[in-house]
């Protein structure tokens, strides 16, 4: 029997590596660079990761519901706090990108 806890933990860390704190850096690039490569590359980067954040929802339901899961109730809820709290950086990173966006175009127009 697989121990599903380990296994979505596992997840949430190849996520947190793979795409979360790649797009901060590149949020963080963009707001020094200010420049519209840099946040293309950022939005773009931010798009990607919450398409796979998206995914990782998807595939952690999938093994939680499985009969043979062995997540606990209070493991479970953890699990749902962790995702709510990616979309919720996510969802914030974007607000934050536009902000820069809007920053972007009016440096763009004043020169």
């Amino acid at each position: 029997m697989i121990n599903t806890m380990n296994t979505v933990s596992t997840l949430l860390d190849s996520f947190h590596n793979t795409w979360h704190l790649p797009i901060l850096e590149l949020v963080n690039h963009a707001w020094r660079d200010r420049t519209p490569e840099a946040l293309l590359s950022a939005a773009k980067q931010a798009e990607q990761g919450i398409d796979a954040l998206m995914y990782l929802q998807e595939v952690v339901e999938r093994l939680v519901k499985r009969g043979d899961s062995t997540i606990t109730p209070e493991e479970a809820w953890r699990v749902a706090n962790d995702l709510e709290e990616l979309a919720c950086s996510l969802q914030y990173i974007t607000v934050e990108l536009g902000e820069l966006a809007i920053q972007i175009a009016e440096e763009c127009t004043v020169t």
